[in-house]
């Protein structure tokens, strides 16, 4: 069996209909990392906007679920949905500052107010990607893999991780000390979304592999920036076959595939 990961799609659904068309994407499992909502327009280098439709990619991710068995995780961005549709005052309002303001006008929310967003969220035509969000699980695994959306609590088993750490994580998990990667503590090689791999290092890249040396487990980062604003932003998927070894690296940006294995700058 192989399974292709798919980082960060942030409303880009022009993208990822464009990616999943790949080749290497065409046999095995998929497995969605989880933010599908809240990206931005713009682009460095060009004054062009890029399409955001978060509902479009809900729709194709809801679909491939559905129709072929397909794995979708719940990332942070999508977690404010559903904690929004929950009623939580704190989740609104951390989503309305982190892009949820713009996602709601694109959703035909045109009320700013907790109130009338929770409504909206919970009534026609939005409630059934309220529910589908709503049973999304937090990792998937396999005794030789493991995807989850932000990364682990390194001092916790799998089974008693706390929910925010699996969404939200990020330097504690990355690093055990500045400028040197935490090794993998698990027998399982680990994938995760959430931080654009142009915030930690920007060598053109799509994807960042974390080693504390040769001899440990990877880890991958494959969240590549849609929709972030990063000049090469766009969506990564990681091919491997079933005890982890790296099989196909896809990549689209600006709606073209492009070699996941090199450099890309814009």
């Amino acid at each position: 069996m192989t399974v292709t990961l798919i980082g960060d799609c942030h409303a880009a659904a022009d993208d990822l209909r464009v990616l999943l068309q790949a080749p290497a994407l065409q046999t095995g499992r998929l497995v969605f990392l989880g933010d599908y909502i809240d990206g931005v327009a713009t682009r460095a280098g060009t004054l062009q906007p890029a399409p955001l439709d978060p509902l479009g990619v809900l729709d194709i991710v809801m679909a491939q679920v559905a129709d072929h068995g397909d794995v979708a995780l719940l990332g942070n961005h999508d977690d404010f949905w559903v904690q929004t549709a929950a009623g939580d005052d704190l989740s609104y309002q951390t989503w309305r500052l982190n892009g949820g303001a713009k996602t709601w006008r694109q959703l035909g929310i045109h009320s700013s107010n907790l109130a009338a967003v929770k409504a909206a969220l919970t009534h026609d035509p939005l409630r059934r990607y309220t529910a589908f969000l709503q049973q999304l699980p937090l990792f998937w695994a396999t005794p030789e893999l493991l995807a989850i959306h932000a990364g682990l609590d390194w001092d916790r088993p799998l089974s008693a991780q706390a929910r925010d750490d699996l969404l939200w994580i990020r330097d504690d998990y990355y690093f055990d000390r500045p400028g040197h990667w935490h090794r993998n503590l698990t027998n399982q090689v680990i994938i995760t979304g959430h931080t654009p791999v142009q915030t930690l290092r920007d060598d053109g890249y799509g994807m960042i592999t974390m080693q504390a040396d040769a001899h440990d487990t990877p880890r991958y980062l494959i969240d590549a920036g849609s929709r972030s604003g990063a000049a090469n932003g766009g969506i990564f998927a990681l091919t491997l076959a079933a005890d982890g070894t790296v099989l196909a690296k896809t990549w689209v940006i600006n709606g073209r595939v492009v070699d996941g294995n090199l450099p890309h700058f814009k």
